[in-house]
């Protein structure tokens, strides 16, 4: 039986076993039908049954189906939200970004500083990468990249799986990617899904300045982190000047400075600093500044991206995704879901440890979780609301889970199982077992550092 079949096998066992599953005075028959939708969505992601998309509507539609709510209108609600619309917005970034030369002059710049010393030249190529990634999704960051990687590694005849600077810049540069997308709510899809999470389950929100101040410090530390073990381990050969002649060429030709670059890195800083001041001046949220971003982008004298270009940069399957996401999560918490769930924890004896090592072990789980089973929406989905209520009980801000579970859920440090990762895996030059002995020690920095920062910042800053 094929992987697909097992998926919509399972997912048929969840949804009619909890029909016939009765209710409690714990968790509701509603709960359990939902709960078992949850599981058949789990099932049909990992095993890629049916494309992301066509999942997501159908287990949307089977809310109603069954009787957990009282009509489509119902089900769809996640729809609705800010947050669905900010992730489809912020997608026009790459597009304006991957037809600039700026990110071959930020190479260019980088190189002279590196010249010849590899792991300098690696170091490089992962603080540029973390710095794009801050604003550009992880997956166009990392092919904008990659492609300049692999021309260094073919000018210095580095072959795939006999190259440890290949090897070195082929795990390096998606790491940077994820890791600089937790730096600021417009660096990954999940910042996003967390906070409109946050505002469903509390009314509670983070600002834009709010999440660069909690998260830029992370950034900053695991980036030499991961660095120092990728090159200590690994130990990248050295590299001469002429093999990064053709990168220098690149950026010499790049030295002249195009109308369009001017109107893109305009519109780019425009929108960082009107997310700044959104902390001052509400009306300016997240999705307002990302929406009034995309419509200057297309108007005459900018023109900076054509309707069809937009329309092929967004992931509509991610979108519809998302958006099943947040509706399922609204409808697990009104039917009993999420306190059973929570409940289930609670007794499991993680409250009688002390609120570092309970926040610490609820991280680690479900990082280990998302390492095997990469569906990073969906984990929030489930987790966060309860995470938020069991910090709740230790007398933590909601913003801590919050922040602290969007962060772990985007730092895949272990496997080549997520689409970003998977980018340079498939060049060849390194082996699940290269990645994962260069990532289980940032993994657990990143966990500990996590439980440790996030309850001092916020309670610092009050959020």
């Amino acid at each position: 039986m094929s992987k697909r079949l097992i998926g919509i096998a399972l997912a048929a066992v969840f949804i009619v076993g909890s029909i016939f599953v009765p209710g409690s005075e714990t968790l509701g028959h509603e709960g359990v039908m939902t709960l078992g939708l949850l599981l058949a969505l789990v099932s049909l992601w990992v095993t890629s049954a049916l494309p992301l998309g066509v999942t997501a509507l159908f287990i949307i539609v089977m809310c109603p189906v069954l009787g957990i709510v009282g009509g489509l209108g119902q089900a769809i609600g996640g729809f609705a939200s800010p947050a669905l619309f900010f992730i489809i917005a912020v997608f026009s970034l790459p597009v304006i970004m991957l037809k600039t030369n700026w990110g071959t002059r930020l190479i260019g710049a980088l190189i002279k500083w590196t010249g010849s010393n590899s792991r300098k030249l690696v170091l490089g190529f992962m603080i540029a990468t973390t710095l794009v990634s801050t604003i550009m999704s992880d997956v166009p960051c990392t092919v904008l990249f990659l492609g300049f990687a692999l021309a260094i590694l073919k000018a210095a005849n580095a072959k795939p799986l006999e190259s440890n600077l290949g090897r070195c810049l082929m795990i390096g540069i998606p790491i940077s990617a994820v890791t600089g997308g937790m730096a600021t709510p417009a660096g990954s899809s999940f910042n996003v899904v967390a906070m409109n999470i946050l505002q469903k389950a509390t009314g509670a929100s983070v600002s834009f300045l709010d999440w660069v101040i909690v998260a830029l410090p992370v950034v900053i530390v695991m980036v030499p982190v991961t660095w120092f073990f990728i090159t200590q381990i690994l130990k990248p050969e050295p590299i001469t000047d002429e093999c990064l002649q053709g990168i220098r060429e690149q950026a010499a030709a790049a030295k002249k400075i195009e109308p369009y670059e001017i109107k893109a890195i305009i519109v780019v800083l425009g929108l960082l600093v009107l997310w700044i001041a959104g902390n001052w001046i509400p009306v300016l949220n997240a999705t307002v500044v990302a929406l009034i971003g995309l419509t200057v982008m297309f108007l005459p004298g900018m023109q900076l991206l054509s309707w069809k270009e937009f329309q092929d940069a967004v992931p509509w399957g991610i979108v519809l995704m998302c958006g099943t996401i947040m509706s399922l999560g609204s409808v697990i918490e009104s039917t009993g879901g999420a306190a059973f769930l929570a409940g289930l924890i609670t007794n499991s004896g993680v409250m009688s440890l002390s609120s570092f090592a309970a926040l610490a072990l609820m991280l680690a789980f479900v990082y280990i979780l998302h390492t095997v089973c990469p569906i990073g929406v969906a984990i929030l989905g489930i987790f966060l609301p309860i995470m938020i209520t069991l910090c709740a009980g230790f007398g933590m801000s909601p913003a801590v889970p919050t922040i602290a579970l969007a962060v772990v859920v985007a730092g895949n440090y272990l496997m080549p199982v997520n689409p970003t990762v998977m980018l340079t895996y498939g060049e060849g030059y390194y082996t699940f077992g290269d990645m994962f002995k260069t990532g289980i020690i940032p993994s657990i920095v990143l966990v500990l550092l996590m439980a440790a920062w996030m309850p001092f910042i916020v309670g610092i800053l009050g959020i």
